[in-house]
């Protein structure tokens, strides 16, 4: 009886591709799409004026999108993948690389002294390389992050000056923020695309493992979206773990999703701080929900703005007590094809 071709978890696959990355295995036919470039912004102002500046306060992140060389690094990454979990045909090899800066804040940016019982002040600020295999119908990823979390990673600059410009309060907790650590985190995400009424409406499966010195957490994803000619995968996420991708296939489309994530420990929440003992622990499960639109305007630009809906992502006294309510933000992205 001839022996089948052992078809590997996608998980699996990755990291054997992760660890074989320098083996020199032979490269698929490489993309067309040309350079890009993508900025997200995320904040939790976008979600109405005057809304409460916490939690997850403020992302900036910025994308480098180019084809994948016949004999770099990232085609040979991609061919490995490939050759593990079988790529679609017209599969095509991209390298991003790309920098990044979250700030979190607590709940009351006017109080000097911290509150042990709310998310600690922090600042993680990297960069990153990343792999993408992208085909009409399915995107696969994976990334490395370097970075580091405290004041070194100068959010306290960053959120104060922005502050200062918009002429609202300043948040006086930098001085309680969590302290210094190196994060090296790996990202691997995969997603799928189902078509339900042909290039009209359709249905994106997301799936996502992080891991690493900063977190551990895996989680899932449902997207509905509707549109003009959809094609790809893209749809919202918060920057740390988004593809960077915008365009959806046509001149606009509208989305709506769910997600839930499971975390075994997060160092954003849970790491150590200056000048106090912390009381809040991660959350294991967290939900979200999402609605967003996509626009394409002009050939070469495309945007999309999205609010999320999370459920408490930390745990405390005060969250048991109810003091503190789930947070919604706003996702503001725009790409430009580079000629």
């Amino acid at each position: 009886m001839p022996l089948q071709k052992r078809r590997w978890p996608s998980w699996v696959a990755c990291l054997v591709m992760a660890c074989g990355m320098a083996t020199g295995a032979p490269a698929l036919a490489q993309g067309v799409q040309p350079d890009s470039l993508t900025v997200q912004f995320d904040n939790d102002e976008f979600a109405g004026i005057n809304r409460r500046d916490r939690w997850y306060s403020q992302a900036v992140r910025v994308h480098h999108f180019a084809p994948a060389t016949a004999a770099g690094w990232a085609a040979q990454a991609g061919a490995r993948w490939c050759e593990l979990q079988v790529c679609a045909s017209e599969a095509q090899f991209t390298r991003r690389w790309s920098l990044g800066q979250n700030a979190y804040t607590q709940n009351e940016r006017r109080l000097a002294s911290p509150d042990p019982q709310d998310r600690p002040t922090a600042g993680w600020l990297y960069g990153s390389a990343a792999v993408l295999v992208e085909a009409p119908g399915e995107t696969r990823m994976i990334e490395l992050q370097l970075g580091v979390i405290g004041p070194a990673a100068g959010a306290e600059l960053v959120q104060n000056q922005w502050h200062r410009l918009l002429r609202v309060d300043e948040v006086l907790g930098w001085s309680s923020q969590l302290r210094p650590r190196l994060g090296l985190q790996m990202v691997l995400l995969q997603e799928n695309r189902l078509a339900l009424l042909g290039s009209r409406v359709d249905l994106v499966r997301r799936l996502s493992v992080s891991v690493g010195t900063v977190s551990a957490q895996t989680g899932v994803a449902l997207v509905l979206r509707a549109g003009d000619h959809l094609s790809g995968t893209a749809t919202a996420a918060e920057a740390q773990t988004a593809t960077g991708r915008v365009g959806s296939g046509g001149r606009w489309s509208v989305q709506a999703g769910v997600a839930l994530r499971a975390v075994a420990y997060d160092r954003l929440i849970e790491g150590p701080v200056y000048g106090y003992v912390s009381q809040v622990r991660r959350e294991p499960l967290v939900g979200e929900m999402q609605i967003g639109a996509t626009l394409a305007p002009w050939p070469d630009w495309s945007f999309r703005f999205a609010l999320i809906r999370r459920s408490m992502d930390f745990d405390s006294p005060a969250v048991r007590q109810g003091r503190y309510k789930p947070q919604t933000f706003g996702v503001f992205q725009a790409a430009v094809v580079l000629r």
